[in-house]
Parts: C-alpha cells; sequence; structure tokens
C-alpha cells in the first residue's frame, strides 16, 4: 500500500504542470495566512500578502493611521512585513498599556537598522528591558540631571550659546533669513558644550558634519531600511544599507573621538562635562569590580553620549522652529509673550527660577508641542510576555504604537484641537494647569523620556531669550510661515521658511 501511495506521489510529480500547480497552492495558502489576524488580537487592515501595510509608512503615515483608528476604533492592528502591531489611539489605552501594566509593555523592539546604530541594542534609546539597561538608565539619569536645572544650564544656555545665535541674527542686518540653521547652532552648542565641553561656529567643519549627519539620517533613513521590515535584505548589501553602515560608522567615530580625548585629558576631581560625569562613574564601576564594570562597558559608554547628544538636538530644534512659526502667524500672541517676559525678567538673563512664573510662556511650548508634535509617533515598545490591553490579546514579543498625534488631537479632551490656543493650558486665574490628560509629548511609563526636564527646561530658556531679544517678523511682502504640517521620516517638521528678526528694547512688543 505504502509503495503505491509513493509511487503515485512520484507520478504526480513527474509532471511539470503539477509541481507548478501544487507551489502555486503552497503559495496562496501562505499568502491567506500571511493576511490572516489571529483569535482575539484586534481589528485592522489585513494588508497586501507578506508585506502587509507597509505601504501605510511609505506615504502620509500619520494620516492613514489616524483614519484607521476612525474605521476600526481606537486600538487596531497592523502587520508590516513579519511583524505585527497594536496602535494604541487613546489616553485610556495608553495608560493601561504603558502605565498600570508598564513591565509587561517596556520592551524595545529594535529593527536591524536600530540595532546596528545602537551597536545591538546597548543604549538607552533602543536598548531592551533588562537590569542592564536599567542600570545604564540610572547612569544616564544621574548624568543628564547635573545639567538639568540649576546655574549649569542657564549658562549654558544663555551666556555660552546664545550669545552666538544672537550676533548670528544680527548679521542678518534686518534681511530675511531662514531661522532652523541658526537654532542648530544655538542647540548644538547647547548639547556640545554639556557633554564635550565644546562650542561652535556656523563655519566650523565639524558643526557642518553634524548637521549633513542629522539631515542624511532624517532624510534617507527615519523610516528604516527595507531590511527592518523584510529580515532577508540584511544579507543583500543594497546602496541604501552600505549608505546606512557608513553614517552610522562615522556619527560613532565622532563620539569616539570625543571619549577619547576625554580619556586623556581627564583628571581626578576635574570632571566638568557629561563625558567626564560617564567615565568616572564606569571608572568607579571598574574599581567596584569585574560584575559592575560589565554594566558600563565602552560601547555603553559611547552608546550613552550618542543618544544624550543626538536625541537632545533634532527634537528640541523641531519644536522651537515651530514655536517661531506660530509666533509670526499670531502676532498677538507674541505680544503676550514679550509683555509676560518684561515683567516677570524684564532686561536680565532668564532663569530657572522664573519657571511658574511665565505660565503663558509655558502654555505657549505646550500648545505648540500639542498641535505639532513633533514625534507623532512614539518609539515602538515590545511586550516582554504575554498580556492584553482594551481587552485583546497581547502575545510575546508584539510591537505597540502609540499615535501620539490623535492624542494630541483628540476631540474628547481639547475643544476644537485644530485651533491654536495657548489658553487650554491656563485657567481661569491665568495660572499654569496641573498636566493635562491626553498630553504626552515625552511618552510615559517605564520608557519615559530619560532627558524630559532638562528639555523643558532648555525650552524655556530658549524660548525666553528668543522672544524677549526679538520680534519676529514675515518678510515684507511675503507670506507668513506655513503652519502645515510635513511628515517626513516619522517627524512633524516645518515647510522652510523665513522672517524678519527686529531687535527689542525691554517693553517694546509685537509688529
Amino acid at each position: 500500500m505504502a509503495s503505491l501511495t509513493i509511487g503515485a506521489i512520484q507520478s504526480f510529480l513527474s509532471s511539470p504542470t503539477n509541481v507548478f500547480l501544487m507551489l502555486l497552492l503552497f503559495l496562496v495558502i501562505a499568502a491567506l495566512w500571511s493576511m490572516h489576524i489571529p483569535t482575539g488580537f484586534p481589528p485592522g487592515p489585513r494588508g497586501l500578502p507578506f508585506i502587509g501595510s507597509i505601504g501605510v509608512l511609505a506615504a502620509d503615515p500619520i494620516y492613514n493611521m489616524t483614519e484607521f483608528a476612525k474605521k476600526y476604533g481606537d486600538i487596531y492592528s497592523l502587520k508590516i512585513g513579519r511583524q505585527r502591531i497594536i496602535v494604541l489611539n487613546n489616553i485610556e489605552l495608553v495608560r493601561e498599556a504603558l502605565v498600570k501594566k508598564q513591565n509587561a509593555f517596556a520592551g524595545r523592539s529594535v529593527s536591524y537598522s536600530l540595532e546596528l546604530f545602537s551597536e545591538g541594542g546597548e543604549d538607552i534609546v533602543f536598548g531592551n528591558f533588562t537590569e542592564k539597561w536599567k542600570t545604564l538608565r540610572k547612569i544616564a539619569h544621574q548624568a543628564i540631571r547635573n545639567y538639568a536645572s540649576g546655574h549649569k544650564l542657564e549658562n549654558l544656555v544663555t551666556k555660552d550659546a546664545f550669545p552666538r545665535l544672537k550676533k548670528a541674527i544680527e548679521d542678518n542686518n534686518g534681511q530675511p533669513f531662514d531661522p532652523q540653521p541658526l537654532l542648530y547652532l544655538l542647540i548644538c552648542n547647547v548639547m556640545a558644550t554639556m557633554c564635550f565641553g565644546q562650542n561652535y561656529e556656523l563655519d566650523d567643519p565639524e558643526f557642518k558634519d553634524i548637521l549633513k549627519f542629522i539631515k542624511d539620517f532624517n532624510e534617507n533613513f527615519g523610516n528604516g531600511l527595507l531590511a527592518d521590515f523584510v529580515p532577508i535584505f540584511k544579507y543583500i548589501p543594497t546602496n541604501g544599507l552600505r549608505a546606512f553602515k557608513k553614517i552610522s560608522n562615522m556619527w560613532l567615530s565622532l563620539i569616539q573621538s570625543k571619549v577619547d580625548d576625554h580619556k586623556i585629558k581627564m583628571q581626578e576631581g576635574n570632571v566638568s562635562d557629561l563625558v567626564d560625569d560617564v567615565l568616572k562613574i564606569q571608572a568607579e564601576a571598574k574599581a567596584a569590580g569585574e560584575g559592575q564594570a560589565d554594566s558600563l562597558t565602552d560601547v555603553n559608554v559611547r552608546q550613552i553620549v550618542s543618544d544624550t547628544f543626538g536625541a537632545g538636538i533634532d527634537t528640541t530644534i523641531n519644536t522651537m522652529n515651530w514655536c517661531i512659526a506660530y509666533l509670526v502667524n499670531y502676532p498677538d500672541v507674541q505680544t503676550k509673550v514679550q509683555e509676560e517676559i518684561d515683567d516677570v525678567v524684564g532686561q536680565r538673563l532668564p532663569m530657572l527660577s522664573d519657571k511658574g512664573r511665565l505660565p503663558y510662556c509655558e502654555a505657549v511650548i505646550h500648545e505648540v508641542m500639542r498641535i505639532r508634535t513633533v514625534l507623532p509617533v512614539s518609539l515602538p515598545h515590545e511586550t516582554i510576555e504575554d498580556t492584553s490591553v482594551g481587552g485583546y490579546n497581547v502575545p510575546k514579543g508584539t510591537q505597540i504604537w502609540t499615535n501620539l498625534w490623535k492624542l494630541h488631537m483628540d476631540e474628547k479632551y481639547w475643544k476644537e484641537p485644530e485651533e491654536f490656543r495657548p489658553e487650554r493650558f491656563l485657567g481661569e486665574d491665568g495660572k499654569a494647569l496641573p498636566k493635562q490628560d491626553s498630553f504626552l509629548p515625552f511618552s510615559a511609563g517605564r520608557r519615559v523620556c530619560v532627558g524630559e526636564v532638562l528639555a523643558k527646561n532648555e525650552m524655556l530658556l530658549i524660548f525666553t531669550c528668543l522672544f524677549q531679544q526679538f520680534t519676529f517678523l514675515p518678510p515684507p511682502g511675503n507670506e507668513k510661515p506655513s503652519l502645515e504640517p510635513a511628515f517626513a521620516s516619522l517627524a512633524t517638521r516645518c515647510i522652510p521658511y523665513k522672517v524678519v528678526a527686529r531687535e527689542r528694547i525691554s517693553g517694546e512688543s509685537g509688529a
């Protein structure tokens, strides 16, 4: 009987047509199975066979993801390549996942490109949720905390970095200019001084290299490589993959050169910047024994510095760029900002002790961060165990995306969310309201931004300096900056614009 069966199979396979039909059948079954949504999983678009909804990221990703929420609800699923993703679109779901069940949702899904860039997840931003990661985060937090408040940050912004920006603006002699490159100079200098004890001028070759890296990374790799979604492409040396490796190596070489310089120059007790702080902690770990030293290797030092320096530049620049664009469009808001600064700060340099006494300025910054969320989708989390959210099953290893754009435009919490209205963040008495519901620009839970306090304080000081010293106006005869968001590399960027900066005399406001 067995011989008859084997013979029948051999006879069937001897026909090329039969083999082709069998392969075609297997392909159809595999294609249908790739579109299958597991039982208990949230609904969502089935996408295309094998590649799923990869097209969501190719064009208008934020619009597409928000439209899916309208169709499938505030929790839905996507499949991109082989990866299953759950997207959360309201604050209740986000709190359930990232706060109430924060350990289960604390993993980090690292794509192939980001694994290369983070040298195997040996950093804070992309590292997975492990005991070593907790140690590294504490080290980073300890190092950043030294610069997040007090005179160090004030001096970095108001005395070291801002005068260079002020001079660069004045050098335009009242002519229209694009503020973005000058904001890069300002914020890059704040972070470079904090991390390396170094300042740049606009024509500094290394400063230009940093700008080129950020520009190339955002334009070419912000949405990832094909290998991130179709794993076989990691073994194919495409132009994109080669370019990514080249630019990553250049960036990490720059960071390592700074670390090496500090190792040579650092003396016992002479700790002057963040690299010194981290190296001191590493030296103490080595002295304490091999076990602790393994938690802070040379690779970890390089990655902590890379995270702190790199992540602290682009998001802050984009937020400040949006602030200028909005206040040029809303001169009445700019006038109120300047009046508050004049009343509280006057002609002296802004200080962090002014925080709390500038509620309208803080409200404007918050409203800009809400209406033009710089990172509209937070970095993906990954479940490290089987769990649930919104009543749906979430297997271990599932990616979780938080649609911050949808949270910040949720009509349940924000009346007429497309309207720019800083007063949302103020009470009737003009004082700042407690933390608003559905406002999470720095995410939440275990993976909340480690530099949140630093970023908030830095932005307030920069914002106050800018509008204390200048009134920003549209160029004569030209249109005001566009407030339409340009979604590039999963970030919300301004369409390039030009402004005129008029130097202020204290007490002078508006146009």
